[in-house]
């Protein structure tokens, strides 16, 4: 039956689409509207000597807003599964987005898509007030899905002294959990602390680079004349004002004014033009810019479609991306497309 209905359903999209086309701004719905904030972000790693407790402010600000759905720009493991089954395409976003899961298969006897099941059947049966050794062993089968920060929700969830070795833990998967490499990152120090800290059980991986398939074929000139335009822009006022910020943070208050900053109206329009506007007018008759800046936007609408997958069936919830601040003018553009959608204002949560 919920075959025969997507089926008739698409068989009439096209005739709605040339009809009427989208739904209109605000259309009227049933319930509350989804409401959707983007917070832009830097690289925490690119910050020297940077530490966890210059995100309380923030961390402060983002859980008043109270996010029930909390999305991440990291790439979920079904897509590096398929990756990985593909080399002779995405070798190079393996090796880049992902982690090999061979050594943790071994060890809890689940692929990546098992692992997956195994969740879904987990939460779906989930109580209110789980026993360490549920959250212990919910963490490994994050961890053998690919999703180490939805693992590290777990474990933050637990009491210290119940973060341990045990039910699938290993101690190759123990410092993974304590991240004994000592590297910050916004997913884990934002997302997953935040994730935890509201009672959430999980984040949601929305990255997307299928989208690299766009490029497979592209010549050696491209990846030359993409590293000739790069470096270029790292000779701009605009790039040297960033090293600047990079370099102003130095504590919580310098962190939060840079957050604002990188989250203000029109924050990223002389970047995005910079880059992508001039690439799409970069000379050259290959026109390379113009497959870079397709991509691109191939990356966003993909990335843009799983942000939106992870609410279908939540319908008014609050929902928070924390993506690169070079994603967000496409992710505010793309969220405030849908129907039943109302944007928020990352700024003014950030106040």
């Amino acid at each position: 039956m919920r075959q025969l209905i997507l089926a008739i359903t698409a068989l009439f999209l096209p005739a709605a689409a040339n009809a009427g086309g989208p739904l209109g701004d605000s259309p009227p719905v049933t319930g509350q509207r989804t409401k959707v904030l983007t917070l832009g972000t830097f690289h925490l790693s690119e910050v020297k000597n940077f530490s966890s407790d210059w995100l309380t402010p923030l961390l402060d600000k983002l859980a008043a807003y109270r996010p029930q759905i909390i999305t991440i720009e990291a790439v979920a493991g079904e897509q590096c599964a398929m990756m990985k089954a593909n080399p002779d395409v995405y070798s190079d976003a393996f090796e880049t987005y992902c982690w090999d899961l061979a050594d943790i298969e071994k060890v809890t006897g689940f692929s990546t898509a098992a692992a997956n099941a195994e969740i879904r059947k987990t939460l779906d049966s989930w109580p209110a007030a789980p026993l360490a050794t549920q959250r212990r062993r919910l963490a490994m089968l994050f961890l053998a899905a690919g999703d180490r920060p939805s693992a590290q929700v777990q474990w933050l969830r637990l009491p210290p002294s119940e973060r341990r070795v045990g039910d699938g833990i290993d101690e190759k998967m123990l410092g993974i959990l304590r991240r004994d490499n000592g590297k910050k990152n916004e997913n884990y120090d934002v997302a997953s602390a935040l994730a935890a800290r509201l009672g959430l059980e999980r984040v949601y991986l929305v990255d997307d680079h299928s989208s690299d398939a766009a490029l497979a074929n592209e010549p050696e000139a491209f990846g030359k004349a993409q590293a000739a335009r790069f470096e270029g822009f790292r000779e701009t006022p605009l790039f040297q004002a960033y090293q600047g910020d990079i370099a102003s943070m130095t504590d919580a208050k310098s962190t939060l004014a840079y957050y604002r900053k990188l989250n203000a109206a029109g924050a990223q329009e002389a970047q995005i033009r910079g880059d992508f506007g001039g690439a799409l007018s970069a000379p050259g008759r290959e026109l390379f810019g113009r497959h870079y800046v397709g991509w691109w936007e191939v990356r966003n609408l993909r990335m843009a479609a799983n942000v939106r997958q992870s609410f279908v069936t939540q319908p008014g919830v609050r929902v928070l991306n924390i993506v690169g601040s070079s994603h967000k003018p496409w992710y505010d553009a793309l969220m405030g497309m849908m129907s039943d959608v109302e944007v928020i204002d990352a700024a003014s949560a950030l106040r």
